[in-house]
């Protein structure tokens, strides 16, 4: 994670098998619940739901911006970021790759994608997160 004008850029490998950032690695497996898990452990509470973030792996989808666990796992990953440096509220430029034969086709799809909600309050694994997402920018 990088810092530039009071604004956390954060850079998160969007990969079938695996969620990436500088300093954490996460399969993408995730499983919803309507009522908090009485387990613990990479748990996502996002907009009234509960996940289960980390056990096994997604399948191959052509367009990432047509799921809507790849947003949910960019919260999660975002969280595992910040929670390093002990940060919980954050301006995050997110910086993210596509692969090359699809970068020209759906770039803008899936920064808008990643964009959508300027603002997100979540909790991570108990702790509670305010981020305001300022950019993105996506690459090969």
């Amino acid at each position: 994670m990088r810092e530039l004008n009071k604004t956390k850029i954060i850079a998160v490998d969007h990969g079938y098998g695996n969620i990436k950032t500088a300093n954490t690695v996460t399969p993408t497996g995730i499983t919803a619940y309507e009522t908090e898990p009485i387990f613990s452990g990479s748990i996502l509470e996002y907009n009234g739901m509960y996940y289960r973030v980390g056990e096994g792996h997604k399948e191959f989808i052509a367009d990432k911006a047509m799921d809507e666990d790849y947003y949910l796992l960019t919260l999660m990953a975002v969280a595992r970021e910040l929670n390093i440096c002990g940060i919980r509220t954050a301006n995050v430029h997110l910086a993210a790759g596509l692969p090359l034969t699809w970068i020209r086709k759906q770039r803008e799809e899936f920064r808008n994608y990643l964009l959508r909600n300027p603002e997100a309050e979540y909790r991570f694994n108990g702790k509670k997160y305010h981020i305001h997402f300022v950019g993105c920018s996506l690459y090969p």
